[in-house]
C-alpha cells in the first residue's frame, strides 16, 4: 500500500507528515486491498474562513474510491478528525459489503422464510455540502466510459455527440455500464 502526502499552500514538514502516517495509516492499514491512500493538505488563504487547514483523504482499493475531507483551525486537528470519518466510512463500506453476502447467501438458500426481511432504515438529515462546476464535453458514450474510469469515478456526465443532449454515464453493480438519456 502506497501513502502520498501532498501539501497544497502548505510546507509538510517531517513532523506533519509522521503524524499523518500515524493517524492515517494506522486506519488503511486494516482495510484489504488498498492500492493507493493519497493525503493532501492545504490552507486556505482567505481571512475570513475560521476553519482554514483543509485535510481530504482520498482511498483507492480494489473497484471503490473512499474520500474523507475535514477542515478545522488546525492541521493536526484536521487528521486527527479526518482519520475518524475515514474509519467511519470504511466501517459502513463493510456493513454494505456484508449485507450484499447475506443477501446473495438468501438468495442461493433454499429454506422458505415465514416472513420478508425487513432492514432497519436509519434516517439522517442530507443536505449539499459542496458543489462543482466542470466543463461538459461532447463525446461518444464509450468515450465517456473510458474517461469515467481514467477518473476513477462511478458515474460520468458528458454531451452525447450523436444525440446533442446531456447524458450520464454509470457503473453498474453487474460490472457493466448504464446510461441515462432523458426524454421530453
Amino acid at each position: 500500500m502506497e501513502l502520498v502526502i501532498k501539501g497544497h499552500h502548505v510546507e509538510v514538514t517531517d513532523a506533519l507528515r509522521d503524524y499523518a502516517d500515524k493517524k492515517v495509516g494506522r486506519v488503511v492499514r486494516n482495510v484489504d486491498g488498498v492500492i493507493e491512500t493519497q493525503v493532501e493538505l492545504s490552507v486556505n488563504k482567505n481571512p475570513s474562513v475560521p476553519e482554514n487547514q483543509i485535510v481530504e483523504v482520498t482511498l483507492f482499493a480494489k473497484g471503490t474510491v473512499i474520500r474523507a475531507e475535514v477542515s478545522t483551525e488546525s492541521m493536526y486537528a484536521s487528521l486527527d478528525l479526518v482519520a475518524d470519518k475515514l474509519e467511519r466510512q470504511i466501517r459502513r463500506y463493510r456493513q454494505k459489503l456484508q449485507g450484499h453476502d447475506r443477501h446473495n447467501r438468501q438468495k442461493t438458500a433454499t429454506a422458505v422464510a415465514a416472513e420478508p426481511m425487513v432492514e432497519a432504515v436509519e434516517e439522517v438529515e442530507r443536505e449539499i455540502v459542496r458543489t462543482k462546476s466542470f466543463p461538459v464535453l461532447a463525446m461518444s458514450p464509450d468515450d465517456a466510459a473510458v474517461q469515467m474510469e481514467l477518473l476513477g469515478h462511478n458515474f460520468f456526465m458528458f454531451i452525447n455527440q450523436f444525440t446533442s443532449q446531456v447524458n450520464v454515464i454509470y457503473h453498474r453493480k453487474d460490472g457493466n455500464y448504464g446510461l441515462i438519456e432523458p426524454t421530453a
